[in-house]
């Protein structure tokens, strides 16, 4: 059999155990570190510290466990490489054939803390290295990340003495995605965090096309709008807080970063069933609107004031309720620092807050209109072909509906015949 050293370092154990039987009876010697050479050890499987290997103990607290020349070298060692053997030999460095890791679980610490010192240990390091060398010299060395394909590994064995090239191949691609993924996590919740805590939320900014995400991140002092807890909407929420906050009695709701609908609730007499989105953002939540919201497609609710924090949740369970406070009185704000991508080049802008129509086209894509209705409630719709044609769609809509457009706010170029269309039905247009 050509699998003859492995080393295993896992968080999430699942399994471990019987895979680490499985190759011990099959002669496989385990080198394995911390808990996890713990947890064999005491269910009688033979293992050998990582310390014995490199002659060096972990440090740091654990921080530095694997690091070694002695690990890493036989990891990456390329055996079509004389020179590589040749060191190997030199230096007395064993190969080691299968790397069996995990990593520190920070997907499911982030979910618990905002603490930053917290999410800082819980970042792996020697464990994606680990990945990534034996991810790329996966023609020597079968990387295993996911415990579910431990019993498929014990199987290609059996079969032919060996993990085929095809299957390491497969196990490399998964481990590259698996540290990304990783990585894109904690560099999401980091920015997150640093954005929540040391600056203020809405320089960070997330623009969304179905091509491309981008983000950017200004260094500034202070928030505009203080969040109650920690949520993946911190973004939405922040703007819809400033956009209610000059109009107390518009209620917007957003999908993800996307303002998707809003309604004027003095205007609608209270109506709000055709709103849409997962995320509601309104200054007061009264008893009457979490009637409303409890059938609904809103999974997070956000608002300054509420009338009964617990009649709202117990009514709206299941749904994530965020309060939010402002740290400054927003009409007296000058300007907002918003962000835009025009071609490939990320243009920014500073826009007054009270303009929330020209705040809310800032941050949806190019060709977008706003609609504003007779009955309090604004239709968001972007353009994929030309304005024109979204119009058509509007009115035909609105005219099923029996409502009626009083004004549209847009980011696109509208031509003669819009706005010949738009003036023969008393629609006021305003361009930004």
């Amino acid at each position: 059999m050509n699998i003859k050293r492995a080393l295993i370092s896992v968080s999430d154990k699942t399994g471990v155990v019987e895979f680490a039987k499985e190759l011990h009876t099959r002669g496989v010697e385990i080198i394995s570190t911390g808990g996890t050479a713990k947890l064999l050890a005491d269910s009688g499987i033979p293992v050998k510290q990582v310390s014995e290997v490199t002659g060096f103990p972990e440090i740091l607290g654990g921080r530095v466990k694997t690091l070694h020349p002695f690990i890493f070298g036989a990891i990456l060692a390329n055996f079509d490489e004389q020179s590589h053997i040749a060191d190997l030999e030199e230096h007395s460095i064993i190969p080691i054939d299968m790397v069996v890791v995990n990593l520190y679980p920070f997907e499911e610490v982030q979910k618990q803390t905002r603490d930053e010192d917290t999410l800082i240990e819980n970042i792996d390091i020697g464990g994606v290295a680990l990945l990534r060398a034996a991810a790329k010299n996966h023609r020597n060395v079968v990387v295993v990340c996911d415990p579910n394909d431990y019993q498929k590994i014990i199987k290609l064995i059996d079969s032919c003495g060996d993990v085929p090239l095809h299957d390491r191949r497969m196990f490399a691609l998964k481990a590259f995605y698996y540290t990304m993924n990783y990585d894109s996590t904690i560099h999401k919740v980091l920015s997150e965090l640093f954005a929540s805590e040391k600056y203020e939320h809405m320089t960070f900014e997330k623009f969304s096309s179905p091509q491309t995400n981008y983000e950017i991140l200004d260094n500034v002092n202070e928030k505009l709008v203080k969040l109650s807890k920690y949520t993946e909407q911190a973004t939405a929420i922040t703007l819809g807080a400033i956009v209610v906050a000059g109009e107390p009695d518009l209620v917007i709701g957003f999908n993800d970063s996307l303002p998707l609908s809003m309604v004027n609730l003095k205007t609608s007499g209270g109506r709000i069933c055709d709103l849409t989105g997962s995320t509601l953002v309104l200054r007061k939540l009264t008893n009457d609107m979490v009637r409303k919201l409890r059938e609904s497609t809103f999974t997070t609710i956000a608002f300054e004031e509420i009338e009964d924090e617990e009649y709202a949740k117990d009514t709206l369970k299941g749904k994530e309720l965020i309060r939010f406070s402002y740290t400054v009185d927003i009409p007296e704000v000058d300007k907002i620092p918003v962000a835009q991508m025009v071609g490939n080049i990320m243009l920014k802008k500073l826009v007054k807050p009270w303009n929330i129509f020209q705040l809310l086209l800032n941050f949806i894509p190019k060709n977008t209109l706003i609609a504003e209705q007779d009955d309090g409630f604004f239709k968001f719709e972007i353009c994929t072909t030309n304005a024109f044609e979204i119009l058509e769609k509007l009115l035909a809509m609105t005219e099923k509906m029996g409502t009626k457009i009083v004004n549209i706010y847009t980011n696109a170029e509208v031509d003669s015949l819009f706005t010949k269309i738009c003036g023969e039905r008393g629609i006021n247009i305003f361009t930004f």
